[in-house]
C-alpha cells in the first residue's frame, strides 16, 4: 500500500516540489492507513499499526510511516536525547535525513546540520575534508553514513578532530564487514561500486578491525557501542529497532 501510495506521487508531483510536500502527503496516508497502537516512533512520537518494510540500498528497513524515519535514525535519536542532555551544546550533523534534522532542532538551540551534495535539508553546505569552522567549535559531531563516500576520508577525520571541542565527542556510523577495510580507488564506475563496495556512490567498505585503528592514527579514541543492545526484543519490535546498531563513540585521543 505504502509502495503504491509512493508511486502514484512521484508520477502526479512535479521532481521539485516531491521533496517540499513529501511530509503533508505522508502524513495524509499515515491517518488515513497507518494510524494505529502497536509501534511507537521516537522520533515523532507517532502511534502506528506498523513500520513499513522497504528495501533500501540492498538490505531491509523499517520507516515510520508519520515522519519517514529509518530505524538507525530512531536508534540515534533516542540515543542521543538519553545520553546528550545539555540543550546549549554546539552540535554539527553531516547529512542527516529530515526527521532527525527536525528532531534535533527541537532539543537542541545550537544545532548545524551540513550537506555537501544538497541531498539531504541542511542548514549548511560543508566539505567534510575542509569544513568552515574554528577550531575546537563543537560539543558534539554526528557522522553517521558519510565516510564511505568521502575519498579522502583520512583528511575528513582530521577535519573532524580539528573542530571537535577536547572533550566533546564525535559519534560514527558507517557499513561494515568483518576483518579488515576493502578500497579500490580504479573502481570508479557505478556499477562496480555496487558490486564492490554494496552501493553506487561508496568508495570503500570498512572492516571492524580497520575502522579503529584508522581514527585512531588521525587523533581519536574509538569504542564501538551497540546502542540497542538495552532493549529486549518486544521494545525492538515497538519502537523498531534493527539488531546490531553498532555506532564508534570517539573522543580526542589527546589534548592540542
Amino acid at each position: 500500500m505504502y509502495s503504491f501510495f509512493k508511486n502514484i506521487y512521484k508520477v502526479l508531483t512535479p521532481k521539485s516540489w516531491q521533496f517540499k510536500i513529501e511530509p503533508f502527503i505522508r502524513k495524509m496516508v499515515y491517518y488515513l492507513i497507518y494510524k494505529g497502537g502497536n509501534t511507537t516512533c521516537l522520533i515523532c512520537s507517532a502511534k502506528s499499526k506498523k513500520f513499513i518494510p522497504i528495501s533500501f540500498y540492498n538490505s531491509d528497513d523499517k520507516i515510520c510511516p508519520n515522519c519517514g524515519a529509518l530505524s538507525r535514525s530512531r536508534a540515534l535519536g533516542e540515543y542521543i536525547r538519553k545520553n546528550f542532555k545539555n540543550q546549549s551544546q554546539k552540535i554539527l550533523d553531516f547529512s542527516p535525513h529530515r526527521s532527525l534534522n527536525n528532531f534535533f532542532k527541537s532539543i537542541f538551540e545550537n544545532y548545524i546540520s551540513s550537506d555537501f551534495e544538497n541531498q539531504f535539508y541542511a542548514q549548511k553546505s560543508y566539505d567534510i575534508t575542509k569544513i568552515n569552522e574554528a577550531d575546537q567549535r563543537f560539543d558534539l559531531i554526528i557522522c553517521f553514513h558519510v565516510l564511505e563516500h568521502i575519498l579522502e576520508d583520512k583528511k575528513a577525520i582530521k577535519e573532524l578532530n580539528r573542530v571537535l571541542k577536547n572533550d566533546g565527542h564525535l559519534l560514527i556510523q558507517v557499513p561494515l564487514k568483518k576483518g579488515k577495510t576493502y578500497q579500490d580507488n580504479s573502481i570508479i564506475s557505478k556499477e562496480g561500486r555496487l558490486k564492490a563496495f554494496g552501493q553506487e556512490d561508496h568508495v570503500r567498505i570498512y572492516g571492524e578491525d580497520s575502522l579503529p585503528l584508522i581514527l585512531n592514527e588521525n587523533g581519536f579514541s574509538a569504542k564501538p557501542i551497540d546502542i540497542v543492545k538495552e532493549y529486549n526484543s518486544e521494545e525492538k519490535k515497538i519502537y523498531g529497532f534493527s539488531e546490531n546498531e553498532v555506532i564508534y563513540v570517539c573522543r580526542k585521543a589527546t589534548s592540542t
